[in-house]
């Protein structure tokens, strides 16, 4: 790849050094201080840099899970970039002090990172979901940005695999050399995949996409734009899958979004705009 852009230069394992200075963290979970351009631009720098990343997309479901599982907010802080997938979670990370953050779905990212680095000849590798939504979410992509190249699709059992089966992944993920892995497994199977797998091609970007393929496939539709912008895109998604979502948004994300809510107010409180933890 040959792209131009100015972007943090990262470490080792694709961690940035003082990387806390453009995230502040909440319950945990670090969240990034920009905007969707800032860190497309540093997504790119990586894998230009040859240094690769690994990304996270943060919604309260994060949150609701991470409270609880420490191995997640591990998988989470190891990360170069969380960025915040959700308003509540872009507005609790502004009233913690963080003065530029955006927020950014995993759709927006994957459709800017694509459309930014088409043009230098961009390789994708997907893995995760089912093979006809992949496919397809693949054939979209590849129509809607030329330049960029689907160079593996691999669609795990929905199942435990075998370690075999998952080393077989990984070694393929590792022949085709893409520059951006897209991992639609869901959280937090998607992150800690990554976590694991990095090494196996250090010098690409490994997102976490969550359900990502599904709108490229055309299997769900983005919320109104209204809707987006007043945080109430969950409502929409609610409406459209109410069976199979009621209890992550009523049950855990709603609480989460409240102990977000309180735990930031309390720092704000005690003096500590841009908390370390909370």
């Amino acid at each position: 790849m040959a792209f131009a852009l100015a972007g943090p230069k990262l470490g080792a394992g694709g961690i940035a050094p003082g990387r806390r200075a453009d995230h502040v963290v909440l319950s945990g979970v670090p969240i990034f201080d920009g905007d969707l351009g800032a860190a497309v631009a540093a997504i790119l720098a990586a894998v230009r840099e040859g240094r690769g990343a690994r990304v996270a997309t943060a919604n309260l479901d994060f949150f609701a899970r991470a409270r609880r599982d420490g191995r997640l907010r591990a998988d989470l802080a190891a990360s170069t970039l969380v960025v915040a997938d959700g308003a509540p979670v872009a507005w609790a990370a502004r009233f913690a002090g963080a003065a530029n953050v955006r927020r950014v779905t995993g759709v927006d990212l994957v459709a800017e990172v694509c459309r930014v680095g088409a043009p230098g000849g961009l390789r994708l590798a997907f893995y995760g979901s089912t093979e006809p939504v992949a496919r397809t979410a693949a054939r979209t992509i590849e129509r809607v940005h030329p330049g960029v190249s689907v160079v593996r699709v691999i669609c795990p059992p929905f199942r435990a695999p075998a370690e075999a089966e998952i080393a077989a992944d990984v070694e393929s993920l590792a022949g085709a050399r893409p520059d951006v892995v897209l991992v639609a497994l869901g959280c937090p199977r998607q992150e800690r995949f990554i976590a694991e797998h990095f090494g196996a091609i250090p010098g690409a970007a490994w997102i976490g996409v969550g359900g990502t393929f599904d709108f490229y496939a055309g299997k769900r539709k983005r919320a109104p734009g209204v809707a987006q912008r007043l945080g109430m895109e969950w409502l929409v998604r609610l409406a459209q899958e109410p069976r199979r979502l009621w209890r992550r948004y009523l049950v855990d994300d709603l609480p989460a979004a409240a102990r977000l809510a309180m735990a930031v107010a309390r720092a704000r409180v005690e003096g500590s705009p841009r908390p370390a933890s909370l």
